[in-house]
């Protein structure tokens, strides 16, 4: 309804409290569930409640004041604009307030005009309340969790669910201790709206009495009664029972006995009143609703700044969880590394000392086949004075007994195309060999490299 999205009722009674929730369905509310709470036991919060979730989805909270508590007058004014009715009611709240106008907290409610006389006076009701038990009766609800949009008062229903028509006297008995509303209709208007407090005893049939006469005269006076009143009572059977034996000597043009609607139908007219109206009926001081208000926002902040809070705070947890789990792969991926390392190295080790071997083995066998190439191509006349192998190349130096000096060239010739026992030749160059005559005798020398030395 409107902008509301449900809203809570909150009758308080001297034995507990009772609480209506209601669902807006279109332009009404829908019942939805009833709650009977102790005076000390708090409002569910999920019920009235207001969070993140109130901002889009607004909830009304309603709390009715005890009828005991509440004054009403109903006034006629001329115009129908709300804002100068309202100044005009102003201008006259210390003739009406049965208390000090600095005391008292009030509202008004417009009666609509018949229709049939679109320029009679408008009927306002007029609600008044003191200020204190209004704040005491706030400070109650805030402590048991429940901060209040609008303050109602159910006596103001209960005549607008009456739908009273015709004239006469509406009788609206109170519960216990609590005063009965008595309301006089005569030319389409309210004229007197007022409460009298009753006794239980035998005493109060002739102060309903008083009163009813009392309220006749004046009537009678302002030339507003025009006749004997007929009497409607609003009760249910039990109670009509009661009360029905004390308009006897009052009720001389007859007695009606009107139903009074369930309190969660009261109630739900309370909401749908409040919801579209609430402003002009509303008894809850400026100053509470603002500080509401405020309360509302700080605690929004403050939840808003907790959840930014935690989720930094839970980021954090996972940054440096994620940051642990990756150190320990890291340490392990290292530990890891250092052992293939050495392991590594240790293979390296072992490969230099397996080619070291190797290469000793091979050039061990690379000597022998340098001599046993020496030995078998060297001619006769040929002597080797001297003969040096260095791993790759072998240096050969001798003398040539003989005068035919390609003796040597023949040598040097044959240690070219010396083969191994792969059948692949052994040196890869060997030089050619000078020779030098010394006497009768011709030095020569001669350098012989490995073919398998090329690939070390």
């Amino acid at each position: 309804m409107g902008h509301w999205n449900s809203a809570n009722v909150l009758q308080t009674m001297p034995g507990g409290r009772k609480l209506w929730r209601f669902s807006a369905k279109g332009d009404r509310f829908v019942f939805d569930q009833e709650k009977t709470l102790t005076l000390s036991e708090p409002a569910p919060f999920s019920l009235v409640g207001k969070d993140w979730q109130s901002l889009v989805s607004p909830k009304l909270n309603v709390a009715w004041l005890p009828v005991d508590k509440v004054f009403f007058r109903a006034v006629q004014l001329p115009g129908q604009d709300a804002d100068e009715i309202k100044a005009m009611v102003e201008l006259q709240l210390e003739k009406i307030s049965p208390l000090p106008v600095t005391h008292i907290v009030w509202s008004l409610y417009l009666m609509p005009r018949p229709a049939d006389k679109p320029e009679a006076l408008t009927t306002v009701i007029v609600v008044i309340a003191s200020r204190n038990y209004v704040e005491e009766f706030l400070g109650g609800l805030q402590g048991q969790g429940f901060l209040p949009d609008r303050i109602e008062s159910p006596a103001l229903d209960q005549v607008l669910a009456a739908k009273m028509e015709g004239d006469g006297v509406w009788v609206f008995p109170g519960g216990p201790e609590e005063p009965a509303l008595i309301v006089w209709k005569y030319g389409g208007a309210i004229q007197n709206l007022t409460q009298v407090p009753l006794p239980t005893g035998t005493e109060r049939g002739a102060l309903l009495k008083a009163h009813i006469e009392q309220v006749a005269w004046a009537g009678e006076l302002e030339g507003w009664l025009t006749g004997p009143p007929r009497i409607h009572l609003v009760a249910g059977k039990a109670e009509a029972d009661l009360w029905a034996p004390l308009f006897k000597a009052v009720a001389e043009n007859g007695l009606d006995i009107i139903p009074p609607p369930p309190p969660a139908d009261l109630a739900a007219l309370s909401a749908q009143r409040s919801g579209s109206n609430g402003a002009m009926t509303n008894l809850l001081p400026a100053e509470f609703s603002a500080r509401y208000h405020q309360q509302l926002v700080d605690r929004l902040w403050m939840r808003g700044l907790m959840a930014v809070l935690a989720v930094y705070l839970f980021g954090v947890l996972v940054y440096f969880g994620v940051l642990y789990g990756l150190k320990r792969q890291l340490t392990q991926a290292q530990n890891q590394l250092a052992s293939v390392n050495a392991a590594y190295k240790d293979a390296l080790d072992d490969g230099i000392q397996v080619q070291l071997l190797k290469d000793r083995q091979s050039l061990k066998y690379a000597a022998l086949d340098c001599w046993k190439a020496v030995a078998v191509n060297l001619p006769e006349s040929i002597t080797v004075d001297d003969m040096y192998f260095n791993r790759t190349k072998l240096t050969l130096h001798g003398t040539l007994d003989s005068t035919d000096p390609t003796d040597v060239d023949n040598f040097n010739e044959a240690m070219r195309h010396v083969v191994d026992a792969h059948g692949e030749l052994l040196f890869s160059e060997v030089t050619p060999a000078p020779k030098t005559s010394n006497g009768n005798k011709i030095n020569w020398s001669f350098t012989c490299t490995l073919r398998s030395s090329e690939a070390p």
